[in-house]
């Protein structure tokens, strides 16, 4: 049983191994829809690529993102944070766009921008413009 257990493992471990990840950091503005007006912070972020057309991941805020191949090249987002407390749950919905990307072997590069609106729950109707620099491999 030892040995399945082990070979189970390596064979999980190794399907990420070879996956495309992808760590972003950047700067974020977000527009609150109580009006408490725009405010600016840091972002960072690991993706992982599933297959050619879908990534699950992480973004500071929102702690299950996925995203899934969308329309002239773009990707559509899906956030979701269960919260700390009952009834502060957030969803949100978003585009990204990654309009510039090294070329090369190893370290890729890359430059993106994405758009997310809350949709569901705590900060339902805010947006969200964020604007990343990208190292993946």
């Amino acid at each position: 049983m030892k040995i399945v257990t082990k070979l189970t493992v390596v064979a999980t471990l190794a399907t990420f191994m070879f996956a495309g990840i992808n760590m972003t950091w950047g700067n974020s503005y977000s527009d609150a829809a109580d009006g408490s007006g725009l405010t600016a912070g840091h972002e960072f972020g690991v993706w992982m690529d599933v297959n050619d057309s879908m990534s699950f991941g992480w973004e500071t805020g929102e702690p299950i993102k996925v995203g899934f191949a969308g329309p002239g090249g773009m990707t559509v987002r899906l956030g979701f944070d269960p919260g700390a407390a009952v009834g502060a749950a957030r969803t949100s919905l978003g585009m990204s766009n990654t309009w510039w990307t090294s070329t090369g072997d190893g370290w890729g590069t890359n430059l993106s921008t994405a758009v997310d609106w809350g949709v569901a729950g705590t900060g339902s109707g805010d947006f969200t413009l964020t604007m990343n620099l990208g190292f993946g491999f």
